[in-house]
């Protein structure tokens, strides 16, 4: 309820472009897990499709945005070219991100890609909040943030390219260090 709750009060809550975007082929069918408010929905062309837990973040995100659940995904097998998986699955439990990982993996087509990104262990909000499960954290807003690292994404997801991106974050005049881990995976045909 934490996302529904906030995206009521604050309304629109993620700005500016999207940044880091893969070339996406032409006539390529996407789909964005949590697509929030349609920050990234809107970079991503008319053949990309957004889903949503918040019904307040869906009605921002506009009409290629519906409300579901990426632990189980209204779609059929192998439909989409492409996923995206951005900031999602850090807000889920252990077996809640495992069921959301088979069932992106299920709507992916043979030779699709998803691309995943959410923040890793070195992120200097890891710590900050309640541990209600390993490098997992709870903080006052009720949103629940999961910290990465590389083996257990390829645990959920299967061989992939992995990177991390660091950046500073000016706070009060202090640089924190925020960190990502980018995964691709191209699904092969034998998944």
């Amino acid at each position: 309820m934490g996302w529904q709750t906030d995206y009521q009060a604050r309304g629109s809550l993620w700005a500016g472009a999207s940044y880091l975007l893969p070339e996406i082929p032409e006539n390529a069918l996407i789909l964005e897990t949590g697509c929030g408010n349609g920050k990234t929905l809107r970079s991503l062309g008319q053949n990309a499709v957004g889903i949503d837990i918040s019904s307040a973040a869906v009605q921002l995100a506009g009409s290629s945005a519906l409300v579901g659940d990426v632990r189980s995904l209204p779609f059929n097998d192998s439909v989409f070219d492409i996923i995206f998986c951005w900031h999602v699955l850090g807000h889920l439990s252990f077996s809640e991100r495992k069921t959301a990982a088979e069932e992106m993996l299920r709507v992916l087509k043979p030779e699709g890609v998803l691309y995943f990104k959410d923040f890793s262990r070195n992120d200097f909000r890891y710590g900050k909040g309640t541990e209600i499960e390993p490098s997992s954290f709870l903080r006052g807003d009720g949103i629940v943030t999961h910290y990465f690292e590389p083996e257990e994404l390829i645990s959920l997801f299967g061989p992939s390219d992995l990177s991390t991106v660091s950046w500073n974050l000016r706070i009060k005049g202090v640089n924190n260090r925020r960190e990502e881990i980018l995964l691709s995976h191209k699904k092969t045909n034998s998944e």
